[in-house]
């Protein structure tokens, strides 16, 4: 029995002693008497005090007691125990504290540093805020930090001043010290630059997601007001508010330029619409094109002139050829018929000349308008005026942008898109950033930044709202969301009255980043409605190449629609796998993946188990799927993201077979504090999978004949091998004390179910039931 600091008790073996009630028994640990039996050698002998108190920052006294608490923590966490390095760092009294420690070794250097038993801690910025621990000296070695694509940055001002805030605690310290290093590379002017520029704003975060519009039309009974409420009340909708705000100021002021820099706005703004449209067309080689032009200036320049110059060249030849027609027209017309003997000859020479000029110029005529319809900006403009005539997504984003891109020009508002705006547009984005710099210039209070967020002085775009309504298609489309109207009408979806199905309420328990793929990739939920069919139809044209496909494609017949027999699929290749090996399969739709693992994924695929790589590839169908309905519903980008990471799957597939910590952590290569995360992370989804609503399955619903109008959600049994899989990694240092939730009736249910999947040799026995 070990107490905290509290005076409460509690049995070390306890699964309820977690990480934050193990600080709190070791900063409450007095070591009494003398210290156990430790070997000879090791760094906790007592022989060994007099150098550490020599050499390093404590005195015997100190050295006993830290002695004392290492020599604890580890005979009660024997797989996790500190090794004879870090024992040496904590008697000479410093430390280290990063996110690749495990949070019981950051916790124990917390304990130690609030105790005053260690003077020194080596740390990242994990120290700088939400932990207390008071020092009296911070000392910043770096000004620079690693970024995510191998570059180093500057620190931001706030984290500077964030880790120098550490440095005095008020009510202990009258006053703190901050020691900034210069390095080969960071001197006296980078720091001074870093410490007296301003503080970036807060910028929101916020941004829709399937659980928030599950939940929220659940609140509002089946309507969308709710969610319109707290998108209008958002920090970004305020954010908006003050930018358009600021920029109306702006423009009363004469002479500042403001006008010119909203019509660039408004222009950059378009290109970056189109190049969203493009891109979820069919073919995204024009998205590519456009975004390479942009990217590169000399390109987009030289792309520009090449298009004006082909312009004008037709024109040209247009002109010149009009005027060889209307030349043709006059000799033919004759003031009388004695002028026509007298001339005759000379005009008859005169007219076949004229026509073999037409000829000629007439080819050449066509040669350039060849020309300038294979151009990009040509190819662009048709596609989007395609895509806006057809009243695509895409198009549906695109006419709203024009329009207000064609405010400031003399072009009209309607009719259809052409070449040559493009070409204007994309002038206006070169001169963007030189346009921007000199009316901050004019304007200091003026954040020109804000400028490109906003398409004109009187209008705030709802894309946070749009974002809301493209995941509500979605759901509709998943069978998440059951309608009787037409949910692709955006401008009467808010009068319309929506269910929530069993699948719904998955998606709305479950606190993923998209949740909804994670029910999808469990089986719970396809594309009841077809809006995939675009992709069937791409891949029937696909496999129509081959004969021998062709041949099988034309006499077979479906019962049911593809997204359906996708889904059972998946669901029985589900229930083949063991606990373990779905935990490794959950792990990788949760995980984000091994820093600096290097393994490629095909290596990690290789790694995997037959079944579970069986289960990836049918989950793969259903990915591409789910992307496509994203795609075509315009979803944003930071919502459709879905996970599939396999570099995690071994080693969780490992621990929930039972290996030990240093296993896992060998089989990992990753440090100890990055696995436990790992580890933790798949745990948590397995747990939130496991506590879903018990709907039991009745032989109904298992008629694969049958084409279902709503999906079901997650099946019982691949819910109770969720829970079987929770409970298989629920080990120290992965611990979580939290129990399942059990339904009164869900045992009763759990058997006729078995009743109901009797005859299928995938179902468990009655006898493993009875004792889940």
């Amino acid at each position: 029995v070990v107490q905290d600091s509290d005076g409460r008790s509690f049995r070390s073996n306890s699964d309820y002693l977690n990480d934050d009630i193990l600080a709190s028994v070791l900063e409450g640990f007095t070591p009494e008497g003398p210290m156990g039996d430790v070997e000879v050698g090791s760094p906790l002998s007592p022989e060994k005090w007099d150098f550490y108190a020599f050499a390093g920052l404590l005195d015997n006294e100190e050295i006993k007691d830290v002695a004392s608490r290492v020599q604890n923590f580890n005979e009660e966490n024997e797989e996790i125990a500190f090794d004879d390095a870090e024992i040496e760092h904590f008697l000479f009294g410093v430390g280290s504290h990063h996110a690749g420690m495990l949070p019981a070794h950051k916790a124990f250097v917390e304990t130690l540093y609030r105790a005053q038993l260690m003077k020194a801690v080596f740390a990242t910025e994990t120290l700088a805020a939400g932990i207390n621990m008071p020092a009296r000296t911070t000392v910043i070695c770096s000004l620079a930090k690693r970024g995510n694509k191998s570059t180093m940055n500057l620190l931001a001002t706030s984290n500077l001043l964030q880790m120098a805030g550490r440095a005095g605690r008020r009510g202990m310290d009258t006053d703190g010290t901050c020691v900034v290093c210069a390095t080969p590379f960071e001197g006296p002017d980078e720091a001074v630059s870093i410490l007296t520029n301003e503080i970036e704003p807060i910028v929101s975060q916020f941004s829709p997601s399937y659980a928030l519009a599950v939940n929220l039309v659940a609140r509002g009974e089946g309507k969308l007001n709710i969610a319109r409420q707290l998108v209008q009340k958002s920090f970004a909708m305020w954010e908006k508010r003050q930018v358009e705000n600021t920029i109306e100021s702006a423009v009363v002021a004469p002479g500042n330029g403001v006008n010119d820099m909203l019509e660039r706005v408004a222009h950059e703004n378009f290109l970056r619409m189109l190049i969203e449209a493009l891109e979820s067309n069919v073919d995204p080689s024009p998205a590519e094109e456009l975004r390479s032009l942009l990217e590169d200036r000399k390109l987009l320049k030289k792309t520009s002139k090449a298009y004006i110059g082909a312009s004008r060249l037709l024109d040209l030849e247009r002109n010149t050829l009009k005027y060889l027609e209307r030349e043709l027209e006059t000799t033919e017309v004759l003031a009388d018929d004695d002028e026509k003997e007298l001339l005759g000859d000379l005009l008859g020479e005169d007219q076949n000349e004229l026509r073999s000029q037409i000829q000629v110029q007439q080819k050449r005529v066509l040669k350039t308008e060849k020309e300038v319809s294979r151009h990009p900006f040509t190819t662009m403009a048709t596609i989007a005026n395609r895509m806006m005539q057809q009243s695509t997504p895409g198009g549906q984003i695109l006419g709203p942008a024009l329009l207000n891109a064609r405010k400031f020009d003399d072009t009209p508002t309607e009719g259809p898109l052409s070449a040559e705006e493009i070409s204007n547009f994309a002038k206006s984005a070169v001169v963007m950033k030189r346009k921007t710099k000199k009316l901050a210039n004019k304007n200091p209070k003026l954040d020109s930044s804000a400028l490109l967020e906003q398409l004109s002085a009187a209008e705030i775009q709802d894309d946070t709202w749009q974002d809301m309504l493209a995941i509500t298609k979605v759901l509709v489309a998943y069978g998440c969301l059951s309608t009787d109207a037409d949910a692709n009408d955006e401008d009467e979806m808010e009068a319309h009255t929506y269910a929530v199905t069993p699948a719904g309420i998955n998606v709305g328990m479950l606190g993923f980043e998209n949740s909804l793929w994670c029910l999808v990739a469990m089986g719970g939920a396809w594309d009841i409605q077809g809006a995939s069919a675009e992709l069937d139809a791409f891949q029937a044209a696909l496999a129509s190449f081959d004969e021998e496909d062709n041949e099988s494609i034309e006499d077979e017949s479906y019962s049911f629609p593809k997204p359906q027999e996708e889904a059972e699929t998946l669901i029985e290749l589900l229930r083949q796998l063991t606990p373990a090996e779905l935990a490794g399969y959950v792990s990788s739709l949760v995980s984000e993946g091994s820093r600096g693992s290097g393994t490629s994924i095909v290596e990690s695929f290789q790694r995997l188990s037959p079944m579970q790589q069986r289960v990836i590839q049918s989950s793969l169908l259903s990915l591409e799927r789910l992307m496509e309905v994203q795609k075509k519903m315009s979803v944003d980008e930071s919502s459709r993201k879905c996970n599939l990471e396999l570099s995690t799957c071994d080693v969780v597939t490992a621990w929930a077979s039972g290996c030990s910590w240093s296993e896992a952590v060998e089989m990992s290569g990753a440090a100890p504090g990055d696995l436990a995360r790992t580890l933790a992370r798949a745990l948590d989804a397995l747990r939130q999978l496991g506590n879903l609503p018990f709907t039991p399955v009745r032989a109904g619903d298992i008629d694969d004949t049958i084409s279902k109008t709503v999906s079901p959600g997650i099946r019982p049994d691949i819910r109770r091998l969720c829970r079987e899989a929770a409970r298989a990694m629920d080990r120290y240092p992965v611990k979580d004390p939290l129990p399942f939730e059990t339904d009164e009736s869900e045992l009763a249910d759990i058997m006729t179910e078995e009743e109901d999947f009797d005859e299928d040799p995938l179902e468990s026995s009655d006898e493993d039931s009875l004792e889940t």
